[in-house]
Protein backbone atom coordinates (compact mmCIF):
# COMPACT_ATOMS: atom_id res chain seq x y z
CA UNK A 1 0.00 0.00 0.00
CA UNK A 2 1.15 3.54 -0.81
CA UNK A 3 0.36 6.57 1.34
CA UNK A 4 0.57 10.07 -0.17
CA UNK A 5 0.54 13.25 1.95
CA UNK A 6 0.22 16.91 1.02
CA UNK A 7 -0.79 20.08 2.84
CA UNK A 8 -3.09 23.07 2.50
CA UNK A 9 -2.29 26.17 4.59
CA UNK A 10 -4.81 28.92 5.40
CA UNK A 11 -2.97 31.31 7.71
CA UNK A 12 -5.62 34.03 7.48
CA UNK A 13 -8.11 31.57 8.96
CA UNK A 14 -5.74 30.05 11.51
CA UNK A 15 -5.58 26.50 10.24
CA UNK A 16 -3.79 24.08 7.98
CA UNK A 17 -4.51 20.51 7.08
CA UNK A 18 -2.58 17.50 5.98
CA UNK A 19 -4.43 15.27 3.55
CA UNK A 20 -3.51 11.63 3.11
CA UNK A 21 -4.55 9.26 0.33
CA UNK A 22 -4.26 5.50 0.70
CA UNK A 23 -3.71 3.63 -2.57
CA UNK A 24 -3.80 -0.16 -2.66
CA UNK A 25 -1.66 -0.10 -5.82
CA UNK A 26 0.86 2.38 -7.19
CA UNK A 27 -1.17 4.95 -9.22
CA UNK A 28 1.81 6.29 -11.19
CA UNK A 29 1.07 4.67 -14.56
CA UNK A 30 -2.67 5.39 -14.58
CA UNK A 31 -2.22 9.01 -13.53
CA UNK A 32 0.53 9.47 -16.10
CA UNK A 33 -1.94 8.35 -18.75
CA UNK A 34 -4.62 10.78 -17.53
CA UNK A 35 -2.14 13.67 -17.55
CA UNK A 36 -0.86 12.75 -21.01
CA UNK A 37 -4.39 12.57 -22.42
CA UNK A 38 -4.98 16.15 -21.29
CA UNK A 39 -1.45 17.26 -22.27
CA UNK A 40 -0.89 18.51 -18.70
CA UNK A 41 2.42 18.10 -16.86
CA UNK A 42 0.94 18.21 -13.36
CA UNK A 43 -2.36 18.79 -11.59
CA UNK A 44 -2.41 21.57 -8.97
CA UNK A 45 -5.60 22.22 -7.02
CA UNK A 46 -4.60 25.90 -6.68
CA UNK A 47 -4.70 26.46 -10.44
CA UNK A 48 -7.51 28.65 -11.70
CA UNK A 49 -10.37 26.39 -12.79
CA UNK A 50 -12.89 28.95 -14.00
CA UNK A 51 -13.29 28.65 -17.80
CA UNK A 52 -10.43 26.12 -17.83
CA UNK A 53 -12.28 23.11 -19.23
CA UNK A 54 -9.16 20.97 -19.50
CA UNK A 55 -8.27 21.34 -15.81
CA UNK A 56 -11.88 20.90 -14.76
CA UNK A 57 -12.03 17.64 -16.72
CA UNK A 58 -8.72 16.48 -15.24
CA UNK A 59 -9.98 17.27 -11.73
CA UNK A 60 -13.02 15.09 -12.36
CA UNK A 61 -10.78 12.29 -13.62
CA UNK A 62 -8.69 12.51 -10.45
CA UNK A 63 -11.82 12.58 -8.26
CA UNK A 64 -13.08 9.50 -10.05
CA UNK A 65 -9.76 7.73 -9.51
CA UNK A 66 -9.79 8.52 -5.79
CA UNK A 67 -13.41 7.41 -5.36
CA UNK A 68 -12.88 4.12 -7.16
CA UNK A 69 -9.44 3.09 -5.95
CA UNK A 70 -8.42 5.01 -2.82
CA UNK A 71 -9.36 6.08 0.68
CA UNK A 72 -8.50 9.47 2.11
CA UNK A 73 -8.53 11.53 5.27
CA UNK A 74 -7.42 14.82 6.78
CA UNK A 75 -5.49 15.94 9.83
CA UNK A 76 -6.46 19.43 11.04
CA UNK A 77 -3.88 21.64 12.75
CA UNK A 78 -3.40 25.30 13.73
CA UNK A 79 -1.43 27.08 11.01
CA UNK A 80 1.22 27.92 13.65
CA UNK A 81 2.14 24.23 13.68
CA UNK A 82 3.42 24.22 10.10
CA UNK A 83 7.07 24.09 11.19
CA UNK A 84 6.55 21.46 13.92
CA UNK A 85 4.49 18.77 12.23
CA UNK A 86 6.39 15.63 13.20
CA UNK A 87 4.45 14.72 16.39
CA UNK A 88 1.14 14.99 14.55
CA UNK A 89 2.46 13.05 11.56
CA UNK A 90 3.61 10.24 13.85
CA UNK A 91 0.17 10.24 15.47
CA UNK A 92 -1.41 10.05 12.03
CA UNK A 93 0.67 6.99 11.16
CA UNK A 94 -0.11 5.42 14.54
CA UNK A 95 -3.85 5.83 14.01
CA UNK A 96 -3.65 4.38 10.50
CA UNK A 97 -1.80 1.39 11.96
CA UNK A 98 -4.56 0.92 14.55
CA UNK A 99 -7.23 0.99 11.85
CA UNK A 100 -5.69 -1.90 9.97
CA UNK A 101 -3.36 -0.21 7.51
CA UNK A 102 -2.20 -2.94 5.16
CA UNK A 103 1.47 -3.79 5.27
CA UNK A 104 3.99 -3.21 3.92
CA UNK A 105 3.15 0.49 3.57
CA UNK A 106 5.30 3.02 1.76
CA UNK A 107 4.84 6.72 2.51
CA UNK A 108 5.41 9.61 0.07
CA UNK A 109 5.25 13.17 1.37
CA UNK A 110 5.47 16.38 -0.63
CA UNK A 111 8.52 18.60 -0.44
CA UNK A 112 8.67 21.30 2.25
CA UNK A 113 6.51 19.52 4.83
CA UNK A 114 9.15 17.49 6.65
CA UNK A 115 12.93 17.54 6.99
CA UNK A 116 15.36 14.64 6.85
CA UNK A 117 15.36 14.07 10.63
CA UNK A 118 11.59 13.80 10.70
CA UNK A 119 11.63 11.44 7.75
CA UNK A 120 14.08 9.18 9.59
CA UNK A 121 11.72 8.96 12.58
CA UNK A 122 8.81 8.00 10.35
CA UNK A 123 10.94 5.32 8.70
CA UNK A 124 11.54 3.80 12.12
CA UNK A 125 7.81 3.51 12.76
CA UNK A 126 6.77 -0.13 12.64
CA UNK A 127 4.06 -0.01 9.99
CA UNK A 128 6.06 2.02 7.45
CA UNK A 129 8.39 0.01 5.21
CA UNK A 130 9.94 3.14 3.71
CA UNK A 131 9.28 6.89 3.52
CA UNK A 132 10.24 9.48 0.92
CA UNK A 133 10.19 13.25 0.47
CA UNK A 134 9.37 13.73 -3.19
CA UNK A 135 8.37 16.13 -5.94
CA UNK A 136 4.71 15.99 -6.93
CA UNK A 137 5.52 16.32 -10.62
CA UNK A 138 7.62 13.16 -10.41
CA UNK A 139 5.42 11.15 -8.03
CA UNK A 140 1.87 11.59 -9.27
CA UNK A 141 0.19 10.16 -6.17
CA UNK A 142 1.12 13.38 -4.38
CA UNK A 143 -1.22 15.15 -6.82
CA UNK A 144 -4.11 13.06 -5.45
CA UNK A 145 -3.29 14.27 -1.94
CA UNK A 146 -2.99 17.83 -3.29
CA UNK A 147 -6.52 17.56 -4.68
CA UNK A 148 -7.95 16.30 -1.39
CA UNK A 149 -6.05 18.94 0.59
CA UNK A 150 -7.21 21.70 -1.74
CA UNK A 151 -10.91 20.80 -1.74
CA UNK A 152 -11.05 20.07 1.99
CA UNK A 153 -9.17 23.28 2.76
CA UNK A 154 -11.71 25.34 0.80
CA UNK A 155 -14.59 23.55 2.53
CA UNK A 156 -13.24 24.24 6.04
CA UNK A 157 -12.29 27.81 5.14
CA UNK A 158 -15.86 28.49 4.05
CA UNK A 159 -17.20 26.95 7.26
CA UNK A 160 -14.95 29.20 9.34
CA UNK A 161 -15.62 32.38 7.37
CA UNK A 162 -19.33 31.80 6.85
CA UNK A 163 -18.88 33.28 3.37
CA UNK A 164 -19.04 30.49 0.81
CA UNK A 165 -18.72 31.15 -2.88
CA UNK A 166 -22.08 30.42 -4.53
CA UNK A 167 -22.58 29.02 -8.02
CA UNK A 168 -25.69 28.43 -10.13
CA UNK A 169 -26.22 24.85 -11.33
CA UNK A 170 -28.65 24.47 -14.26
CA UNK A 171 -29.61 22.05 -17.04
CA UNK A 172 -26.00 21.19 -17.85
CA UNK A 173 -25.64 19.81 -14.32
CA UNK A 174 -29.02 18.09 -14.24
CA UNK A 175 -31.01 20.76 -12.37
CA UNK A 176 -34.30 22.13 -13.73
CA UNK A 177 -35.11 24.61 -12.33
CA UNK A 178 -31.55 25.77 -11.57
CA UNK A 179 -30.28 25.71 -7.98
CA UNK A 180 -27.75 27.82 -6.10
CA UNK A 181 -25.17 25.86 -4.11
CA UNK A 182 -21.92 26.42 -2.25
CA UNK A 183 -18.88 25.80 -4.44
CA UNK A 184 -16.78 24.40 -1.60
CA UNK A 185 -19.47 21.96 -0.51
CA UNK A 186 -20.18 20.77 -4.03
CA UNK A 187 -16.50 20.09 -4.72
CA UNK A 188 -15.83 18.41 -1.37
CA UNK A 189 -19.01 16.32 -1.60
CA UNK A 190 -17.72 14.79 -4.83
CA UNK A 191 -15.04 13.05 -2.75
CA UNK A 192 -17.17 11.93 0.19
CA UNK A 193 -17.71 8.34 -0.95
CA UNK A 194 -14.03 7.49 -0.52
CA UNK A 195 -13.47 9.22 2.83
CA UNK A 196 -12.03 6.75 5.33
CA UNK A 197 -14.82 6.05 7.83
CA UNK A 198 -15.92 3.64 10.55
CA UNK A 199 -17.68 0.47 9.33
CA UNK A 200 -20.93 1.04 11.24
CA UNK A 201 -23.49 3.77 10.54
CA UNK A 202 -24.63 6.24 13.20
CA UNK A 203 -28.08 4.66 13.52
CA UNK A 204 -30.50 2.19 11.93
CA UNK A 205 -32.87 4.89 10.69
CA UNK A 206 -32.46 7.64 8.11
CA UNK A 207 -30.59 9.91 7.87
CA UNK A 208 -28.28 8.25 10.42
CA UNK A 209 -28.17 4.95 8.56
CA UNK A 210 -26.45 6.78 5.67
CA UNK A 211 -24.01 8.62 7.96
CA UNK A 212 -20.73 7.11 9.13
CA UNK A 213 -18.40 8.42 11.86
CA UNK A 214 -14.96 9.47 10.67
CA UNK A 215 -13.15 10.43 13.89
CA UNK A 216 -10.03 8.35 14.21
CA UNK A 217 -10.37 7.30 10.58
CA UNK A 218 -10.60 10.02 7.93
CA UNK A 219 -10.82 12.89 10.42
CA UNK A 220 -8.00 13.60 12.84
CA UNK A 221 -7.19 16.77 14.73
CA UNK A 222 -4.07 17.97 16.48
CA UNK A 223 -4.33 18.38 20.25
CA UNK A 224 -3.10 21.93 19.62
CA UNK A 225 -6.35 22.93 17.87
CA UNK A 226 -8.46 25.54 19.63
CA UNK A 227 -11.98 24.58 20.67
CA UNK A 228 -13.36 26.85 17.97
CA UNK A 229 -11.26 25.28 15.20
CA UNK A 230 -12.03 21.79 16.44
CA UNK A 231 -15.76 22.55 16.47
CA UNK A 232 -15.73 23.91 12.91
CA UNK A 233 -13.67 20.98 11.66
CA UNK A 234 -15.95 18.50 13.38
CA UNK A 235 -19.00 20.02 11.69
CA UNK A 236 -17.40 19.50 8.30
CA UNK A 237 -15.47 16.25 8.71
CA UNK A 238 -16.83 14.52 11.83
CA UNK A 239 -19.21 12.26 9.89
CA UNK A 240 -19.72 11.50 6.23
CA UNK A 241 -23.15 11.20 4.60
CA UNK A 242 -23.21 8.55 1.88
CA UNK A 243 -26.82 8.99 0.82
CA UNK A 244 -28.20 11.14 -1.99
CA UNK A 245 -27.70 14.90 -1.52
CA UNK A 246 -29.94 16.32 -4.27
Amino acid sequence: MNIYIDESIHENYGFMLLAYVLCQNDPQDELSKLLAEKDVAEFHSCQKMERNLVMQALRQEFVGYINSKCRWGVLILPSDNRFALLPDLLELVRVMQEKGLERPAELFIDEGILDGRGLAEIKNFGVIKDAHICCSQAVHGIQLADLVAGLCGVRLREEISGKPKMLIYGDDCGYDPPIEAELGFELWAALRYSMHHAPDALSEEMPGMAMFPTKGYGFLASRNCSESLLDKADRVFGAVYLGCIH
